[in-house]
């Protein structure tokens, strides 16, 4: 039976690096001749920035090695939560149209697809998502192509959390209650085969969407999202005792209870003597933070109970909140991005959103 694999890789050449990564994990095995393979990467923003978006050249170079052997290659990425962007807007941004049309592959919204809502048990908890049916029913191989970043709410942000981009309803911002085990049952849809990570860059301090973008020049590959993970998690100085849910932390206060709960519900494997890994991780570490800002530590309501998010993204009193919020709360990074947001030529923009 084959072992989890995990690689850990110095980048000195994505192109090369990614196919020796890819060959590790012996992806020729999980990609069968003429599959149908579908790319998510992480886009949060519009625009490429290190540390917060999947880079274009590592999409580029993941298309180009796998595309002589899958029949249909698809990338996408659902709409900015709360329609802070358009994922057509981010498609641009990125430059993925321009690839997907020299590579001859399609670039879908997940969000303007058919979807199918989904309604099951994980770990006794009855939880609801939204999903594309393509990825329910027409994906053979999912690959989730994530960030190596820290996440303000989520403790960090990785290829489980990267999988939120696929509840393709915009305002899955009122659907964050049980997000452990919503992005569970998500994994148990799609079933991410491949995870290739983007640690080019790194975002410390904040993220997802803003931060301190950190080079560390890392490619992380694995055929096991929760192995991926926990190793992504491991590198940036988040240790296996702060993934139970019941922990405490200090400046890390998160507890990273997604990958507890993927854990718990056995979407991977963690324990070191049935893995195959290219080199000890701990020669990688830093030790990254989360500083929440007030605005921060306000979502965290929002995080936890649909009544609250309903209030204040979905209500007569969401004009008024959002105003009191640029105001009062958001600091200047937070009441930048916003502004961003509202100025954008979309029609469904009618007050400073966060995507957060």
């Amino acid at each position: 039976m084959k072992l989890p694999s995990v690689y850990v890789k110095s980048i000195d050449d994505i192109q090369k690096n990614l196919s020796e990564g890819l060959s590790f994990i012996e992806w020729t095995k999980i990609i069968t001749p003429g599959s149908t393979v579908f790319i998510k990467p992480n886009l949060t923003w519009t625009e490429y920035t290190p540390g917060v978006t999947t880079s274009p050249d590592l999409i580029r170079c993941l298309i180009s090695i796998i595309k002589d052997r899958a029949g249909r290659i698809i990338v996408g990425e659902s709409d900015g939560g709360n329609h802070a962007f358009t994922a057509d807007d981010a498609f641009r941004g990125h430059g993925l149209d321009r690839i997907c049309r020299e590579q001859g592959i399609e670039l879908v919204n997940l969000s303007r697809l058919p979807s199918v809502e989904i309604e099951e048990e994980v770990l006794g908890k009855r939880v609801r998502v939204v999903l594309p049916k393509m990825l329910v029913d027409e994906v053979d191989c999912f690959i989730s192509v994530p960030v190596l970043k820290v996440h303000a709410m989520t403790g960090v942000s990785l290829s489980i959390k990267n999988l939120w981009g696929c509840y393709s309803d915009p305002m899955r911002c009122l659907h964050h209650k049980h997000l452990d085990y919503k992005l569970a049952l998500i994994a148990r849809k799609v079933n991410p085969r491949i995870v290739v990570i983007d640690g080019k860059y790194a975002l410390d301090n904040h993220g997802p969407m803003f931060g301190t973008p950190t080079d560390m020049n890392l490619l992380i590959c694995s055929d096991n999202p929760v192995l991926a993970d926990v190793t992504g998690a491991e590198i940036m100085g988040m240790h296996p005792s702060e993934f139970s849910r019941f922990g405490l932390g200090g400046v890390r206060p998160t507890r990273l209870s997604h990958i507890s709960v993927a854990i718990e519900a056995g979407l991977g494997q963690t324990e070191s003597g049935g893995i195959r890994r290219n080199c000890d991780w701990k020669e990688f570490v830093k030790h990254f933070v989360v500083r929440r800002t007030l605005m921060d530590r306000l979502c965290m309501f929002t995080f936890n109970s649909e009544f609250v998010s309903r209030i204040v993204f979905k209500s007569v009193l969401t004009k008024s909140i959002f105003a009191l919020s640029d105001k009062f709360i958001r600091n200047q990074t937070e009441l930048q991005m916003a502004t961003s947001c509202r100025n954008k030529p979309n029609s469904e923009n009618e007050h400073p959103r966060s995507s957060k």
